[in-house]
């Protein structure tokens, strides 16, 4: 063995071990720490998906162009650079290794490890640029010595894989043990050739000592990454892999329950309130702020920012879980509290649930249930929450709903409109139950939504019935602001009443009725429809007819977090719309990517006093498109944007109608 052969292999299994021992205690902190358990269920055809999607092809990076093609070439230039490291490696431990496979599969891995080499450190270029001098907002506070440091590693590998290279097409190193790539044809790798015409002429001794010297650099900086990469922000690149692969199979919209009989800690008060996926998510986090960049509170001036609660909760991890591990992990250590320690109780509270933090994130973390985790430990542990929060709960405890409303007049809205009522007729035969929820039931604005959809639900003959005073709330304010106890008083409440009236089949106005009914309510068998889909349907079928387009005025639509975002209804209200008129334009922010109208997550009970409120932001981009009408398919939604209207001066100018009011006034008769 050379002596070089000798210094490279001891360098090697010093930067192997640093990294094994980073690894093993990683691993040590998800095995030891956390005593919430989580179960994976196998899903392999899915996940196999998912590791080619979003792991090979990057695709939830391209959500945002510039950023996801930036990332994906990177990402793609390490994956054709393996090749090349994997030979340089083992020939500068064995000189005598020949790489295995030859002909045109040898060119062509060659080339295209040439080919990436130069886009690789034009992308470090273009992100430096990104970063310090364009100044892209989701990088700010997350551009120190790391990023640089990271970025500065990148490039030296590639401009040192070129020079190598061009020293081998000069014939500079033919004879040097270690060298690779020998006898390639130049035009394989054409633009180590090209660096190859513009370096100097050298002669042998020179060419010798700086292919020795370049040699070394680029087997240094390579150790050096291995080492530091499980120390740095760079773990995601061993983390977010096994995170994507091994992603929550639960629907979006779901929320994991709590069993109150047998689990005795409640939410997530300390880092042992996490399970071993959340610290996967900890760990995978790529700091690249896509999450931030796209929250409703962060772009309207509020302190929450997802992509801090992940990196503050890591940080955290990272230091009360080394001296835990020191310390032989001791029954009597005490972990900080992180609602209201690491973790602001303001950022918590300002969360809107609209997992739109979910949505961008390319490696898959879910923020929201983690924010919903620790609300739970405030509101389950502490009795603690916004003052306007806990009057809804007690409001929901007496009243079975938001509101102080008396439940015997629930169905006040439908007066006059020959609407069956379980309530007052249980012998009622339907084939649909409309869940007309809280707001339609009591708010006057949303009451007009009701009466529209009844409209429609009787000129297209459905057969269907309301509960009436026996309808409750859905129990969604109550579990996304966490009182999990009183979400599931109200749940199995409602699914006593529709095992009463054999519900099979329930239509709601209400997408976070519509979600939860959906995907939390377990125990029965329901096909929840959205009212969107049903109309939808309806037109399809030729039960209802409507008017000549109308195009007089311009259309826009608000799609709903908890209908497109969680639940993936964005069609079905587009394509009723478009039958109703051709002069619609979509706002900057719409379908999967739509803003928050900012009442989810029980935020439409709590006052907004932080920055811009989110309503107003959202009725903005509809008057820069200089829409006249904002069609919603959501009581929470219409609320919001249409006091966003009033209070910003805009009554005149925008009017918002939910997509049933809209339908039903232009029915044929």
């Amino acid at each position: 063995m050379y002596l070089f052969s000798i210094i490279v292999l001891i360098f090697l299994l010093i930067s192997l071990g640093l990294f094994l021992f980073a690894i093993y205690k990683l691993l040590w902190y998800m095995i030891k720490i956390p005593q919430k358990k989580k179960e994976i269920k196998p899903n392999i055809g899915w996940r196999i998906y998912l590791g080619f999607r979003n792991v090979i092809f990057q695709g939830k990076l391209f959500k945002e162009t510039s950023g996801g093609i930036l990332h994906a070439l990177m990402f793609w230039g390490f994956l054709a650079f393996a090749f090349y490291s994997s030979d340089l490696l083992i020939t500068s431990l064995n000189p005598s290794f020949v790489f295995p496979i030859h002909g045109v599969a040898e060119y062509a891995i060659f080339f295209t490890v040439d080919l990436f080499a130069v886009i690789v450190a034009l992308d470090v270029i273009y992100a430096v640029y990104r970063r310090w001098i364009k100044k892209i907002k989701r990088y700010q506070g997350f551009n120190g010595f790391e990023a640089a440091f990271i970025l500065a590693l990148i490039e030296t590998l590639m401009i040192t894989y070129l020079l190598l290279s061009a020293l081998r097409i000069d014939g500079y190193t033919k004879g040097i043990p270690g060298s690779i790539m020998e006898g390639l044809p130049p035009t394989v790798t054409p633009f180590s050739y090209l660096v190859s015409r513009l370096i100097p002429h050298l002669n042998g001794p020179e060419a010798s000592v700086l292919y020795w010297i370049i040699y070394s650099i680029h087997i240094g900086v390579f150790l050096i990454f291995l080492a530091y990469i499980p120390n740095s922000k760079h773990l995601h690149i061993v983390a977010a892999p096994f995170n994507v692969l091994l992603a929550d199979d639960k629907p979006r919209g779901a929320v994991e329950p709590i069993d109150f009989e047998k689990q005795t800690r409640f939410g997530a008060t300390d880092l042992r309130d996490f399970s071993w996926k959340d610290y996967l998510d900890f760990y995978s986090c790529t700091e690249c702020g896509r999450c931030t960049a796209n929250c409703p509170a962060n772009l309207t001036g509020k302190t929450l920012s997802p992509r801090s609660i992940i990196w503050d909760i890591r940080m955290d991890l990272m230091q009360e879980g080394e001296e835990y591990r020191k310390r032989g992990a001791p029954s009597d250590f005490t972990f900080k509290e992180i609602p209201g320690n690491v973790i602001s109780e303001e950022d918590l509270w300002a969360c809107t649930t609209c997992s739109a933090c979910v949505e961008a994130c390319p490696v898959m973390i879910n923020h929201v249930d983690k924010i919903i985790e620790m609300r739970r430990s405030l509101v389950l542990n502490k009795g603690s929450a916004p003052k306007q929060v806990l009057e809804m709960y007690r409001n929901m405890e007496s009243y079975g709903s938001p509101w102080a409303n008396d439940p015997s007049t629930r169905a006040a809205w439908a007066e006059g409109l020959n609407v069956p009522d379980l309530s007052k007729d249980p012998e009622t035969k339907f084939e649909y139950l409309f869940w007309v929820g809280c707001s339609a039931s009591y708010d006057p604005r949303n009451q007009e939504i009701a009466r529209s959809f009844v409209e429609i639900l009787n000129s297209a003959g459905v057969s269907y019935a309301i509960l009436g005073s026996q309808e409750t709330c859905s129990g969604d304010p109550a579990r996304r602001s966490g009182n999990e106890y009183l979400a599931q008083m109200l749940t199995n409440n409602n699914i006593e009443t529709f095992k009463k009236y054999n519900v099979k089949k329930i239509i709601t106005i209400c997408p976070h009725c519509f979600n939860t009914f959906k995907n939390d309510y377990k125990g029965i068998d329901l096909e929840v429809i959205h009212h969107t889909e049903l109309i939808d349907e309806l037109l399809k079928s030729g039960k209802i007819k409507l008017q000549e387009k109308k195009n007089t005025e311009k259309f826009t639509y608000h799609d709903s977090c908890y209908l497109a975002r969680y639940n993936r209804v964005i069609d079905a209200p587009r394509e009723i719309i478009l039958n109703l008129t051709d002069n619609f334009q979509e706002m900057e922010m719409n379908k999967t990517k739509a803003l928050c109208c900012g009442a989810g997550g029980a935020r439409m009970w709590m006052e907004e006093n932080v920055g811009t409120k989110i309503s107003h932001a959202r009725i903005e981009q509809a008057d820069k498109i200089n829409a006249s009408t904002v069609i919603t398919a959501c009581p929470y939604c219409m609320t919001m944007l249409d006091d966003a209207r009033k209070v910003t001066n805009r009554e005149d100018k925008i009017k918002v109608k939910d997509i049933a009011e809209f339908v039903a006034e232009n029915l044929k008769n």
